[in-house]
Parts: C-alpha cells; sequence; structure tokens
C-alpha cells in the first residue's frame, strides 16, 4: 500500500522534493512521514544509495502493464515514440522476438542514446562530490572507495597562491636623489624583514657581519629584474661524498648584494623579495620571518665563515636558573608579548621588559633567577600587544638603553628592587580597595549596582536643609500641628544637614589623602624603576653597558632610521656636518604616482612614532662599540654587480619617455610664474582684492585669465590654505601691511567671496 496523498504532500513540503521522489521515501520507511523526514535530514543520499540497483529503468516500457499510473499527466519524460531497442538485452539480443541477432552499430548506437535519456531525467541523479584531500596526508589520484559522505568534504586550497602584486612607477620616479637614501619596499607578506635589513644596513657593525668579506664569490650574477624581486639562481657544485648538509651560502650571498644595493645603487628602492623566497624562509608567516632569516643567517656564517664573532653579533643568551637546575635559551630577537592585565598607559620598554621577564616575581624565591649572560652588540626586540592589536602600542621607548639591567652582576641589587615595587603594589591596592569602600555602596539600593557616597550624602543634606527651612504648610493642606510644635523638628533637621555636610568633607578628604598616598607610591615605583636605566652620581648604580637607538619598524610601509650624513653638492642638510647622523622617514606608497617619500625628521618623531603608530613594533639598538666600526669598502666583486644593476636603469630612463615630452602647455606656463598667492582661481571676469603687493607678486601679463597659468591641482584649493603659503611671516605684519606681506584686505576679500 502507498503513501497517502497527505504525507506525500506533508513530505514534499519539508524536504522541497518532487512528489514522485518524496512516494520513493516515504516507501522506503514504511510512509511513516517522521522517519523520512529525520532521515532526509541526517542523509540526504540515503534513498540513493537504497535504490542504486533500480536506477536504469527504462523510460520507453511498451509491455508494461495497462493500468495508468497516476502521475502520468505530471509525468516529465519525454514525447519520443518507443524504439525496438528497448527490447535489446545487454548482450545485444532482441528480447520480444526471441531473435539471437546481435544489434547493428546503428541499434548499439540507439540503444546508448536511449539510456542516456533514461539517465537525464532520472531524479535520483548522484550527488556531485567536491574537494581536495587532506592537507596531512596528500593524495593524488583515482577515488579509492565507492561511496563519500559530502559532509566531510570541503572546498579548499592546499597551499595559499594568492599574492598581491606591487606596480612599479615609471623609471623617471625610481630615480635616487643624492642626498637621500635608498631603502627596499615593503613586502607583499605584510612583514617587516625589509625595513630590518635597511636598518641593520645603517649600523656600522651590522653591515661589516652582513657583507662577510671572509665568504665571497668569485663573480656575482645578476638580473636585470632582481631589484625587483626576481632570485638569482646560480650553479653549485655538490659532493656526494658529503654526509651532513650545511646550510646554504645563499642567504649569505644575497644579503651581501642588498648590502652592496643600499649602498651605490641609483635606484630609489629595491626589493628583499629574493631574500624572503630562500628555503626555510619563505615557509614563515608575519614577523616570525625576523628571526627565521637570522638564525638561518647565523648559523650559514658558522658553517661557512673562519670567523664566529661575526655570527654573533646578534645573538644574546638568556638563562632561567632554578636551584641547581639550568636552562640556557639563544636568541637574535627578544619578543616582548604585552598581556593587558600586565599593561598601563605610557609605561617605559624597561617596565614592559620587567613585566615579561619576570612575571609576578615578588622576591619570595631566592633561588629562582632571570638574566641576560650575554647581550648582542645589535640588540633587536619585537614589542607587541596581546590582546589589543587594534590600538597603539603606547609604551615610551628610550633613545638611549642600557642592558646592565638585565645582567647576572646586577640580579643581587635588580632582587630587592623587585620585592620592594612588589610591596608598594601591595600597598597600592590596599588603598584601591579602601578608596572604592569609602567612595560608593554596592548592592544597597540595587542589586549589582553601586550608589556614589558623595552623592548620597548631597542629596540627603539638600533634603534636609529643604525641611529644616520650611516655614508654613501649603495652601490646600490645613495643618492640625502649632507652629511651636514644629520648631523642635526644624532645628533637629537642620542639625541633621550641617552633621551630613561635615560627613560629606571629611569624607572627600580622605579620599584625597588616598589619592596623594597613591600618588607617593607611584613615585616610589619610578624610582625604582630607574635603577641601571640612567647614569647616577652613585657608581655602584650608573649603568655602563649603553645601547642607542638606531632604527624602527612600525607600520609596514614606514621605516625609521638613523644614517649617517655624507658629503654631496647637492646635501639638502648643508648645516649638518659631514659623518653626523641624521634620523629620516622613509615610506613607501605604491597607490601613488611616486611611491617614495624620504623626510629628514627629529628623534622626538621617530619616539613618538614608536609609540602610537602601531600596535607593535620592531627596535634595533646598537652597542656603542658595534657604532664606532669603521666601515669596509665594498669589494671588487659586489661593485661590478651594483655597477651592472645600475647600467641597466640607465637603459630603463633612456628607454622611457622624458617628463618634459608628458607636460603640457599649461603646466609649463605654471612654472613662469610664482603661483603661491594664487592657489584658487578667480572667476575669469573678475580679480580678487590683494592679498600681497602687485610688486611682489606681479598680475598675469595682458587679460588673459588665471586659468591659462594657474594648474588644474591647484585650482580646488580652498583660501584657508592660501592663509598658510607664508609660515615664517606673522600675522600681526600681514594685518598691519608692513613689508613683510604687504597687507590682506578681509572686508574686500569676504564681499569679494560673497558676490
Amino acid at each position: 500500500m502507498g503513501p497517502s496523498g497527505e504525507a506525500i504532500a506533508q513530505f514534499a513540503a519539508i524536504s522541497c522534493l518532487p512528489d514522485s521522489v518524496a512516494t520513493e521515501w516515504l516507501k522506503l520507511f514504511d510512509n511513516d512521514v517522521d522517519k523520512a523526514t529525520n532521515a532526509f535530514l541526517d542523509d540526504p543520499s540515503t534513498l540513493q544509495r537504497n535504490t542504486c540497483t533500480d536506477s536504469w529503468k527504462t523510460a520507453f516500457a511498451v509491455h508494461h502493464s495497462d493500468s495508468l499510473n497516476p502521475n502520468v499527466f505530471e509525468s516529465t519524460n519525454p514525447t519520443r515514440p518507443p524504439s525496438r531497442v528497448s527490447n535489446r538485452n545487454e548482450q545485444g539480443y532482441d528480447t520480444n522476438l526471441g531473435s539471437d541477432r546481435p544489434m547493428t552499430l546503428e541499434e548499439q548506437e540507439e540503444s546508448d542514446l536511449q539510456k542516456a535519456i533514461e539517465l537525464s531525467n532520472n531524479p535520483m541523479l548522484p550527488v556531485q562530490e567536491s574537494g581536495v584531500t587532506a592537507p596531512d596526508m596528500p593524495y593524488f589520484g583515482p577515488v579509492r572507495s565507492e561511496y563519500h559522505d559530502t559532509k566531510n568534504w570541503i572546498m579548499t586550497t592546499s597551499k595559499p597562491t594568492a599574492k598581491e602584486i606591487l606596480l612599479n612607477p615609471e623609471p623617471n620616479f625610481r630615480r635616487r636623489l643624492a642626498w637621500a637614501p635608498a631603502f627596499l619596499r615593503p613586502s607583499p607578506a605584510r612583514h617587516r624583514l625589509p625595513g630590518l635589513i635597511k636598518i641593520l644596513h645603517a649600523v656600522p657593525a651590522a653591515r661589516e657581519a652582513l657583507l662577510c668579506c671572509e665568504c665571497l664569490q668569485t663573480k656575482y650574477d645578476h638580473h636585470s629584474e632582481w631589484w625587483d624581486g626576481v632570485p638569482i639562481q646560480s650553479t653549485q657544485i655538490v659532493h656526494s661524498e658529503e654526509v651532513h648538509a650545511t646550510p646554504s651560502q645563499d642567504v649569505i650571498y644575497e644579503c651581501q648584494r642588498l648590502m652592496a644595493f643600499l649602498d651605490e645603487t641609483e635606484r630609489a628602492y629595491g626589493s628583499s623579495e629574493a631574500l624572503f623566497a630562500l628555503p626555510g624562509i619563505r615557509e614563515c608567516n608575519g614577523d616570525s620571518v625576523i628571526r627565521e632569516f637570522l638564525d638561518t643567517w647565523c648559523d650559514a656564517v658558522l658553517c661557512n665563515s673562519q670567523s664566529a664573532s661575526a655570527a654573533r653579533i646578534f645573538q644574546s643568551q638568556g638563562i632561567r636558573r632554578r636551584g641547581g637546575d639550568q636552562d640556557v635559551e639563544d636568541t637574535t630577537c627578544l619578543d616582548l608579548t604585552v598581556s593587558e592585565s600586565n599593561f598601563e598607559s605610557g609605561q617605559t620598554l624597561y617596565e614592559t621588559m620587567d613585566s615579561v621577564l619576570w612575571p609576578q616575581w615578588n622576591g619570595s624565591d631566592p633561588e629562582h633567577e632571570v638574566f641576560l649572560n650575554k647581550v648582542a652588540d645589535v640588540f633587536i626586540v619585537r614589542i607587541s600587544r596581546r590582546d589589543d592589536t587594534g590600538k597603539s602600542l603606547d609604551i615610551k621607548v628610550p633613545s638611549v638603553w642600557y642592558s646592565d639591567r638585565y645582567l647576572e652582576s646586577s640580579q643581587p641589587r635588580i632582587r630587592q628592587t623587585l620585592a620592594d615595587k612588589e610591596a608598594i603594589r601591595k600597598e597600592m591596592a590596599e588603598l584601591d580597595a579602601r578608596k572604592d569602600k569609602l567612595s560608593a555602596l554596592k548592592g544597597t539600593i540595587q542589586r549589582d549596582k553601586s550608589v556614589e557616597i558623595s552623592r548620597l550624602l548631597q542629596i540627603a543634606q539638600q533634603h534636609f536643609k529643604k525641611r529644616s527651612t520650611y516655614q508654613g504648610t501649603p495652601q490646600n493642606h490645613v495643618s492640625s500641628v502649632s507652629e511651636d510644635d514644629e520648631s523642635p523638628k526644624m532645628e533637629r533637621y537642620n542639625r541633621i544637614a550641617e552633621e551630613l555636610k561635615l560627613l560629606s568633607e571629611r569624607v572627600a578628604r580622605k579620599l584625597r589623602t588616598f589619592e596623594e598616598s597613591k600618588n607617593k607610591a607611584r613615585e616610589q615605583l619610578r624610582e625604582l624603576s630607574k635603577l641601571f636605566t640612567e647614569p647616577s652620581d652613585i657608581p655602584e648604580e650608573s649603568p655602563k653597558d649603553r645601547y642607542t637607538l638606531r632604527g624602527v619598524c612600525a607600520d609596514v610601509n614606514t621605516v625609521y632610521v638613523q644614517e649617517r650624513i655624507k658629503s654631496s653638492p647637492d646635501n639638502i642638510l648643508i648645516d649638518a656636518p659631514t659623518n653626523d647622523w641624521q634620523w629620516w622617514k622613509l615610506t613607501y606608497d605604491a597607490h601613488v604616482a611616486q611611491p617614495t617619500s624620504c623626510d629628514a625628521i627629529r628623534e622626538i618623531e621617530v619616539l613618538k612614532a614608536a609609540r602610537h603608530e602601531a600596535s607593535s613594533a620592531i627596535l634595533v639598538y646598537a652597542r656603542d662599540g658595534a657604532m664606532a666600526v669603521e666601515e669596509p669598502d665594498l669589494p671588487p666583486q659586489l661593485k661590478t654587480f651594483v655597477q651592472s644593476d645600475n647600467q641597466a636603469f640607465a637603459a630603463e630612463l633612456a628607454s622611457s619617455p622624458s617628463p618634459e615630452s608628458t607636460t603640457s602647455a599649461k603646466r609649463r606656463a605654471s612654472e613662469a610664474i610664482d603661483l603661491a598667492p594664487y592657489q584658487r582661481s578667480p572667476p575669469h571676469d573678475r580679480q580678487p582684492p590683494p592679498y600681497y603687493s602687485d610688486d611682489t607678486f606681479p598680475r598675469p601679463p595682458g587679460n588673459q585669465s588665471y586659468d591659462e597659468y594657474i594648474p588644474t591641482t591647484l585650482r580646488n584649493n580652498s583660501m584657508d590654505e592660501v592663509m598658510h603659503v607664508d609660515e615664517g611671516v606673522e600675522m600681526s605684519d600681514r594685518d598691519s601691511g608692513g613689508e613683510t606681506g604687504g597687507g590682506y584686505d578681509k572686508e574686500a576679500w569676504d564681499g569679494w567671496n560673497d558676490e
């Protein structure tokens, strides 16, 4: 007995299947709608697996029963007439006539066509499966099982293949200025290795180490697109007798190319993508590339160079000691990840290192020690905030850093300092608890809510003060109490109001006392935190191992670096002595025609950027001895490599159109006149009031309009920008019509602008 029409309609509405398929589902589960629904929701392919043996039914059965199919008018079968090939068996013999004659080629093709039409009209088509094999067990080949659960498949890729492509501007916009330092373009992978390489190049000891003159090639191959990140493929001779493979020298050679490029290139910028593409480095993500690069380079130098000191220029060593156990860890980049529980806004780099190296240490365990056994000559620190990456770093970075605080020789004094700081923190916590208890009442009026005590006392005082000054009863109320009886109550209300006022004043004084005590405790913490952080009159407390800040990488597209000023006739820093040091802000913006920006800035701007520009930063400090190293000249092999790249760049410049050929006549006309006072184009038939005198800035010749001389990029600027064209002139001189400005007729200008 088949399912009822109501059951078919109910299941079809739930499963969104045709009535014929819904009927098959119900038949499979004894016409039970609930069982069929649960089975369909659990696995929609259940019916397919149970009916796979009957999926090759003939679509045009001429010799079937003459009973009319109840759904014949709803059938979607085609109107093609039946064919005699329907009566053939699988071997191609006619089963209807009992003939043993095999099918001809035309009949076989007709049979295949009938089966294809039948399969295409079968509503129970197999569900298409998609996906790739699991990344941990890759398998590429034929399917090895008959059935696959589609719920266990997902569309994915075996390896990320998308890569951002940074387009380069025309060669004229990639020419290095004589006074500007060259740098490396940001990586599409969004790591800060290019900025670190640039900063290390500006440290004499780091540059000498990365040049690694003891491990030079006879000739450095060149590629015309190497500067843009294309790796240079070099041949190597490998001995089959070698049992243990040594680290590749490619990382050494690539660093040598980059040092030479930053020394003498004529390009404004290059790329470190060839270095990032080396094995062992390209597998890393984010800023973990920095540590992996430094470790790989140090291992390669130790294995391929006779000097071990060059490899240790970036290596620091930390020791954790408890009782007789001692753990030693070498690192090339100290990673300081600050949690929000240990973070205070505006804390110093020393306090950040204290919270990471000595978390919640109170000095109660005298056998527990953590210190730095060795600090690298070039000390690299990465600081980040763990729980709040959307905000700025908000950590004060010093321009001078001393390592004495974290050395083993300073640990006895530091242990006592940490114990004193822990005692002060407990005192501050007690002050906070007493202040909170005196400031608010929790759960008195409403549960889970607090009421300020000062506000409560103020409201109560106002209430009793109003009652004490009451002089009679309302007009619509007849009081049965005489004025003599009201007098004692009014006096009592007045006394209560005065007592509440005195109580409120005592509470306020007590809260101020708590705040003053807490400020004194904070000051004591600051004084204790200054130990071994700055020179002191006490010789035992004065640090000696001095480091200076050499560079900062905060934002991925910006690097701050301190470089030595070199003598050049085109140097814009003519007031600065040669061989002095200057801070630079080097920025790359791929969305503008001139992507590079080189700005000479002050040290205070660098420290501000390190604190506020991003939620993490790379800091590079160098010991004074590392800055006093005499910088060696480039080896001849590397000079030849840079010269080849410069020749390739000269060929690019020669083949590109010159800027003058692409400049319009209107743009060239603007160069013939100083347009500072005309940064807004007036209408053609009007002249603006004089902001500068005509003697200083003459009008355009003849009756021509201003539009013939003013560049289109300046016509939409507001007059507010005109007011700041000469920042060196005081406004009082302009208003008074002095010699510097020629006066400013505000009424005339406002009247012209209103028209």
